[in-house]
Parts: C-alpha cells; structure tokens; sequence
C-alpha cells in the first residue's frame, strides 16, 4: 500500500520534473515472469524513482545494508520493496548477510518478481560507465540453477540518459536493450560456474555501453558537449528529423563520441586544434553575454519576431502574474532547501525532485482550503484548484520567453554598435561548423 501510494505520486512528479521523457523499446519488458532490470547509475536515487515509475510492474530493488540502520527506516524500506545488500567498502563485518539477500532474490525470482539493480555499484553524475560487478550475473544463474533452468529468468540493461538531472524541465531519454534469457546459459554454467558469471558479465556490460553514452574522460566528453552544442541542430536537420527527437539526437551523440575518438587517436592534432577554436569561440560569446543559440538564430525575421514576442508578454502578464504568486513558494523552496542542505552536487536534483513534490501537495492544499473558506463556492474552488498548477506551468514559460526577448534586444543592439565582431563571430561558427562537416564526411569514408 505505502509503494503503491508513493509510487502514484512519484510518476506524476517526474512527469511534471521533466520536460520530456521519451522510452525507446518499452515493448522489451515482459508483462509478466522472473526478470532483473539492470540500468547504470548516473543519479543516486533519481535512478530507482524514474524506472519504477515508467515500468508498469511493483519493483523491488537492491539498497545499500547501511540504510537499514534503524527500526524505522528498516520498516519504511521493507515496505518500500528494498532488499539490502552489503558492501565490503561499508563494513566488511557484514558481508556475511549476502547469503541471505541472495536467498530473498532467488525466492523473488521464483515468484515472478522483478528486481532493479545498479550494476555499478556506485553513483556518480559522469557520462562514463563505471566497472560492472558480477552480483547480477550470480543471482540471475543461481536462481536459475535452483530451478534447473526452468525459471525462464530474463535480464534487460536499460540506459539512462539525462540531458541534466539535477535541473528542472530538462528531457530524459531511456534507452532498453533486447532481453537477455539465462536458460541459454544452461549447459555453460553445469561446465563452469565461475567461468560463465563472467562471461555474463561481458555481455550485460556490452549492452549497458550499447544503451548509453559512455565517455571515458572528462577532456573528450567536454569536447563532446561542444561539439553537440555548436552541431547537434544541424546533424539533426541533415536526417530530417525534428528538433525534440531524443531517440536521434542519442544515436548521433554516439557517432560523435565514435568520430572523436577516432580523430584522438589518428589525428590528435586535429582535435587540439578544432578544441582551441571551439573554445575561443564559446569565450568571445561569453565575453560579449551572448549564447550559441542565438548566433544560431541570427537570420530571423526579427521584426516578426520582436511583435509576437512583445505581445505575449504585454497580454500574457496578468496570467503570469497570478501563476508567479501562486507557485513562487512551492517552486523555489526545494531548490533553496536542496542547495543549502545537500553538499554533493549527485544529490541535488532527486532532493529537489521529492522536496517538490511535498512542498506543492503543502501549498496547493493550503491554498484550495482557504480559498474555499473565503469563497464559499465548490466550483470556483473547482476552477481555482485546477488554475493552480497551468498557471504556474505558463509563468515558467512566460519568465522564459521573457528572458528570450531581453536577449534577442540585447544582441540586436550590440550587432548595431559591434557588427563586424559580430560578423567575425558569425563567420568563425561557420567555418567550425565547416570542418565539422569535412571531418564528418572524412570519418565516413574511412569508417563505413
């Protein structure tokens, strides 16, 4: 009851966190049968919320031994279908109790259940896939040697890919691989336990690399981000597809990743160089106050532009004003309490996520309870209620387009007094997008 009601309220919280969530091949999770989730671990317990709240089946997960210090807190993670699971970096004194968490997963397993687990091991906000432990392996082929390889146990790597998860209305792209079936392991485990746990290892981490974007150091992932940041629109119109289109924008970031490394490797000197430029770039931007996307968007009709623009915030200002009255509190104060109380940045944006989600339930209900006191009126109450949470959605996007149009002022102003700094900027993104273009064409031909 207690996972269910927090889980209820979890999945519209992350729907509302999030600006998109987009799943690819949701159609691989069975609707039924013994199955262990295994997803890397980018976000601390952002992670867990996300995937048992897109997954349509009651998730049990492995947590760290440590958590369940406390009879409170070992009650509220039993019934939050937790299992715990010991760690020799925690306290090795324990580690003696596995035998009983493999027990629990074998039972689980046999009863048809489903168990999420983070390979890794660790939590940390990079675009690398850290070392796979071989813990997932052990449980899927011990519960399947209990049962003689009848069990029909399945594994299925899933990739989550944040565009950032510690900021609000950012997208979300998760990535499922083809199910692994244990049986076909079979003969191979009867031969060699030990030799087949690794060998299953081997191929859930293929699978986890193969759904996610693993970038081995932050120099070339920081090149990487450039890269999609000065060329990601333009790769996406060359495929003709649209701009919110995550499933492509993810497989074009992997032929990045792959082109780059190809050029570290053969011409490392071409890489230092297209670095230096990019750079150089991005800092005359900086310097000037200006972003990539509006130098981007140069060629508008800004006439057009400007009219529409000022229009909304001139009508939209009333209904901005209403949502931004409403919602200031709610919105603002789990972004406070979480920079203030929570000093790792891994944390940040799953506190503010749940923070949220008890701060709105707070106010909202506060809020409908005096307005029905001093209305007297069940359906204005009615309407109120539901103008709360629109309202708030439009001042958000209000405040933005606010600060859209200061910049588009800003930079016609400056390309009036500054235009030939603003050509010479103009032109340098060209040319990089230039020798983009070349070294994509050059990769291709040697990579077919």
């Amino acid at each position: 009851m207690i996972y269910q009601l927090i889980k209820l309220l979890l999945k519209g919280t992350i729907r509302v966190f999030f600006r998109s969530i987009t799943i690819s091949n949701a159609n691989f999770i069975p609707k039924k049968g013994p199955l262990i989730l295994l997803a890397n671990h980018p976000s601390t317990f952002m992670d867990p919320i996300v995937l048992a709240s897109v997954i349509n089946r009651k998730v049990y997960f492995l947590g760290k031994g440590e958590l369940f210090k406390g009879a409170f807190a070992k009650w509220f993670l039993t019934h939050m279908n937790i299992i715990p699971v010991y760690r020799k970096q925690d306290d090795p004194s324990e580690l003696n109790k596995n035998a009983d968490t493999f027990r629990k997963c074998y039972e689980h397993l046999e009863n048809g259940g489903v168990i999420l687990i983070f390979p890794e091991g660790v939590s940390v906000t990079e675009r690398k896939l850290k070392p796979i432990k071989g813990g997932a392996s052990h449980i899927a082929l011990g519960a399947e040697g209990r049962n003689d390889f009848k069990l029909g146990v399945k594994i299925i790597n899933i990739g989550l890919n944040y565009a950032d998860q510690h900021q609000f209305n950012k997208d979300l792209y998760i990535n499922i691989h083809e199910p692994i079936a244990i049986a076909d392991y079979a003969e191979k485990f009867k031969a060699d336990k030990t030799k087949t746990i690794k060998e299953l290892t081997e191929t859930i981490t293929q699978h986890l690399d193969e759904v996610v974007i693993s970038i081995h150091d932050a120099k070339t992932d920081e090149l990487v981000k450039n890269i999609e940041q000065l060329y990601m629109h333009q790769l996406k119109e060359k495929r003709g597809v649209s701009q919110n289109n995550l499933e492509a924008e993810f497989d074009i970031t992997k032929n990045i990743v792959k082109a780059v490394n190809y050029y570290l490797k053969n011409e490392p000197q071409f890489v230092e160089t297209m670095q230096l430029r990019i750079k150089i770039y991005l800092n005359n931007l900086n310097k000037l106050q200006l972003n990539d996307s509006t130098i981007l968007n140069n060629k508008k009709n800004y006439l057009l532009h400007h009219i529409k623009g000022l229009l909304l915030l001139i009508l939209g200002f009333p209904l901005y004003l209403f949502g931004l009255i409403n919602n200031f509190l709610p919105f603002e104060i789990p972004a406070f309490v979480a920079v203030k109380i929570v000093k790792s940045k891994d944390y940040k944006g799953a506190i503010g996520m749940v923070l949220g989600m008890f701060t709105f339930i707070i106010f909202y209900s506060l809020q409908i309870s005096f307005f029905k006191h001093f209305s007297q009126n069940n359906l204005f109450t009615f309407i109120y209620a539901l103008s709360l949470p629109v309202t708030g959605f439009f001042a958000y996007f209000y405040w933005h387009q606010f600060t859209d149009y200061r910049s588009d002022l800003f930079f016609n102003n400056l390309f009036k007094n500054k235009r030939t700094m603003i050509d010479d900027l103009i032109a340098e993104r060209e040319s990089i997008i230039y020798e983009f273009e070349q070294a994509k064409e050059d990769f291709l031909a040697k990579n077919k």
